[in-house]
């Protein structure tokens, strides 16, 4: 009963804050859609999202927060979770989600990710790592059209091994693999012994580092609520053990301490800048430990940084200072 009344509240509590937003539709757009998860509206740029509270019709549109976009990995209005934004090593080249395969990424001696473009009649092979000639891979098909003559009597690689490939015989497609320790060379067409650190040209998939566990997150903690890791103003509520409700506290306010109140959270570090066209492109704040420091840029999560031995970060010059 009491988890009927909280889910009453909540719900209520939404409906006022986004009341201009609602929409009913037919029940079928509810139907074998999981109830209070949050889902991106299909068809927007990412910045609205869609909650369904029955199967019978009971189904609500909201927009995100000013520079958040919806995320489907946190199920959440959230700053920007680049997968390629976590560099390992330097000169590492990643590429980029949702690219033309012109625009790749690599990791400078600071570990940041720099956005690079191909040459002209160049596409970036992420499993090679490389640009590589645009009559070498294709970017648009996972598998050939062997009845397209640009496809026809060549190989092509596969883009989730590097050992394996496609071969057009004609209009005929084949699937083959190179042998243990060898992948294919586009452009000699031939099968080459794989001279990769590793042993082998495949490349990960790079992920977001998440902070939250969708999936997980409301196991033990069903009728509590949770604060949300990247957004200091909103927070997770916990329908049953694999139902985590996403929801921003109403006029502004900060989540802390299982409530939304005016008091500014401790958890906040970069919410409340304001950005300006003509301002900064970067903000340096402090950290708890005077070794270390935070900068913000706009739309992107806090990103934690060290000063050099012997020095501490200056609060009023915002820079590390002996």
């Amino acid at each position: 009963m009491r988890l009927g009344i909280t889910l009453k509240l909540l719900i209520s509590t939404l409906t006022w804050l986004y009341g201009c937003n609602v929409s009913r539709v037919f029940a079928a757009e509810c139907e074998n859609v999981d109830l209070y998860v949050p889902h991106l509206v299909r068809g927007s740029e990412s910045n609205k999202y869609q909650v369904c509270f029955s199967k019978t019709g009971d189904f609500k549109e909201y927009d995100c927060p000013p520079n958040l976009k919806f995320n489907e990995a946190t199920r959440s209005c959230t700053v920007s979770l680049n997968p390629y934004g976590m560099c390992t090593t330097v000169g590492e080249t990643l590429e980029i989600p949702d690219a033309d395969c012109t625009l790749y990424i690599e990791c400078d001696k600071e570990l940041d990710p720099v956005t690079y473009t191909c040459d002209a009649g160049e596409l970036f092979n992420p499993l090679y790592q490389k640009c590589v000639s645009d009559t070498e891979y294709d970017c648009d098909n996972d598998i050939p059209d062997c009845f397209n003559t640009k496809f026809q009597n060549r190989k092509w690689v596969d883009k989730e091994s590097c050992d394996s490939y496609y071969e057009c015989v004609g209009d005929i497609l084949v699937s083959r693999t190179c042998p243990s320790g060898m992948f294919l060379d586009v452009h000699t067409q031939a099968c080459m012994h794989s001279s990769a650190v590793n042993g082998a040209c495949t490349v990960p998939k790079p992920q977001p580092n998440l902070l939250v566990n969708v999936k997980t997150m409301c196991q033990g903690n069903v009728g509590k609520f949770l604060p949300d890791p990247y957004y200091c103003k909103a927070y997770y509520y916990c329908v049953d053990e694999s139902t985590p409700y996403w929801s921003p506290c109403s006029d502004g306010r900060y989540f802390e301490n299982e409530l939304c109140t005016k008091t500014r959270a401790s958890s906040c570090i970069c919410e409340d800048l304001t950005w300006e066209d003509s301002g900064p492109k970067s903000v340096s704040v402090p950290h708890p430990d005077k070794t270390k420091f935070y900068v913000c840029r706009e739309g992107d999560p806090p990103e934690e940084k060290t000063c050099p031995a012997g020095t501490t970060f200056n609060p009023t010059k915002k820079m590390c200072s002996s």
